[in-house]
Formats: structure tokens, C-alpha cells, sequence
């Protein structure tokens, strides 16, 4: 009984740091957000370590079966660039610390489709017009959006650009940068991703 109530008397003296205190704050709006997203789609399996930046319900659409691993970033973007919006079909299986960015445009994930962990989808980039500072630029509109097909998988550590569509049953190696459109079921590796093989 003393060690309990030590403890406890220990946890509320560390409430006297505020940094602390907002710790806890921003962590229990976190959770409230994941366990708001598990509301999507049927048997969805969102980890509480999903990490979601600029999230609204509407902004994220999940099918049945999803299955979302510790450690991904989901960023729908800012006022400054524009809100995105996330969009995922039925068994879909992203792997841990995958990092899906929409940014003002829209990525599209099919049916089925397997993303290993690592992954980089980027749906928008800055623009890089010369003598004004990148961070302060508008996203570029010529290239934007990101889909994937239906039955995709994506190798480890693989980036995909924005403007860039990957069509059904295409298969992307390892540590691939894809740059421009996969033809449906191919094999696709390299940096920047080629044609490989076919399935």
C-alpha cells in the first residue's frame, strides 16, 4: 500500500513540468484521432502508434480489412499548401513506418493492394521557382495525385512520385523510385524504376 501510494505521489509531482503535462495532452488527442479512424470500414486494424498530421474524417477513406502498422505517417497536409485527401480500398496491408503524404492532392490505393514497410507516396511537391525561398512555395500543379491499382504490392523502401499511377497487378522492387506510369502487371525496379519482367 505505501509503495502504491508513493508511486502515485511521484507521477503527480512530475505534473509540475508543463512540457509534461502538454506531453500528455497532445498524446490523448492523438489516440482520440487513431481510434476515430478505426471507425472506418469493416475488421480495420489501425495501430495506436499511427501517426496522423492535418487528419478530418473527411479526409480519409478506408475500405473493410485495412490494415494500418506502427509507425506510418498519414499527412493530409496544411493551410499553406492545401489539404489532401487519403483514399484506400478493401485489404489493403501497409507495412510499418510507411509515410503517405497527400498535401493538397489525392492518393488513391486499390483493392488488395500490399505496401512493405518504409514506403514513401508523396501526392504533391513544392515548387522550386528560382530566388524565392522553396518552403514558402506553393505545391507545383502540373504533377500531383498518386494511385495505385488494384493488387499492387510495393517493395520495401520504395518512393513514388506525385503525378505517377500504377496500374493493376504491377509489382514494384525494393528501394525503387518510380517516376512515371506502371503498365498493369509489370515488374518494375531500379532508381528511377524501369521494366524489369512481368508477372
Amino acid at each position: 500500500m505505501i509503495e502504491k501510494l508513493s508511486s502515485i505521489l511521484r507521477g503527480v509531482w512530475l505534473l509540475r513540468h508543463s512540457h509534461l503535462v502538454s506531453d500528455l495532452g497532445e498524446r490523448h488527442r492523438h489516440l482520440l484521432q487513431v481510434r476515430a479512424v478505426r471507425n472506418c470500414g469493416r475488421n480495420c486494424r489501425v495501430s495506436d502508434e499511427v501517426v496522423l498530421n492535418g487528419f478530418d474524417h473527411q479526409r480519409l477513406v478506408m475500405g473493410n480489412d485495412v490494415t494500418l502498422s506502427h509507425g506510418m505517417l498519414l499527412s493530409f497536409g496544411d493551410r499553406h499548401n492545401g489539404f489532401g485527401k487519403i483514399v484506400m480500398g478493401d485489404r489493403v496491408w501497409c507495412g510499418p513506418y510507411n509515410n503517405l503524404r497527400s498535401g493538397g492532392g489525392t492518393l488513391t490505393i486499390g483493392n488488395d493492394c500490399l505496401i512493405s514497410q518504409f514506403c514513401t507516396l508523396v501526392a504533391r511537391n513544392h515548387g522550386v521557382e528560382k530566388g524565392v525561398v522553396i518552403r514558402s512555395q506553393k505545391p507545383t500543379e502540373d504533377r500531383r495525385d498518386v494511385t495505385l491499382g488494384n493488387d499492387v504490392w510495393l517493395g520495401a523502401g520504395t518512393a513514388v512520385m506525385p503525378g505517377v499511377e500504377i496500374a493493376d497487378g504491377a509489382v514494384i522492387g525494393a528501394g525503387s523510385v518510380v517516376t512515371s506510369h506502371v503498365p498493369a502487371n509489370e515488374i518494375w525496379a531500379g532508381v528511377p524504376a524501369k521494366h524489369i519482367g512481368h508477372r
